[in-house]
């Protein structure tokens, strides 16, 4: 689940598994403000999911030791809410019906424009702030929920005396 402390820092982490290094910087130039970890590798990048904890992921299905939907089994497995977009050359739509059946929240066919980038990154930043919003709602339900019941127990407490 996205902690309140993630949502409001204004600075993603942003994790880019693509093995061809023009589409990863591509995507770092698209987000220069935003922390970016590269890995261009299954193995790497489950490496460094695990150390990171993205924020989002941009995530190739074609690797050089394996397939991105692997991957994303992977990261569901640890962080079933993971922000998950996926990169793909092939505009087959068996492979990108897999990976939105496994979760992934949209893709980009390569190559792609920086435009298209701003789009999803403006709208990951509008789901999590709704999500962190519902998540206020109710914790301030809950607290208001528990301090009736608190009074309620009070009462009967002086009541039982």
């Amino acid at each position: 689940m996205t902690s309140i402390r993630k949502a409001y820092h204004p600075q993603l982490v942003v994790l880019v598994v693509e093995d061809y290094m023009l589409f990863a910087k591509e995507i770092r130039h698209a987000l220069p403000q935003h922390t970016i970890i590269f890995a261009r590798a299954l193995e790497d990048a489950k490496v460094r999911y695990d150390e990171c904890m993205p924020d989002l992921t941009f995530l190739d299905i074609d690797l050089p030791d394996g397939s991105g939907l692997e991957l994303l089994d992977y990261i569901r497995a640890r962080e079933p809410d993971a922000h998950v977009i996926i990169l793909t050359g092939s505009k087959q739509k068996e492979d990108i019906a897999s990976a939105e059946a496994k979760g992934a929240h949209n893709y980009l066919i390569k190559p792609f424009v920086k435009a298209k980038i701003d789009q999803i990154i403006a709208d990951f930043l509008e789901s999590r702030e709704k999500n962190i919003k519902s998540v206020l709602r109710q914790t301030e339900q809950h607290r208001q929920q528990a301090a009736g019941s608190a009074g309620i127990e009070m009462k009967n407490h002086i009541n039982d005396n």
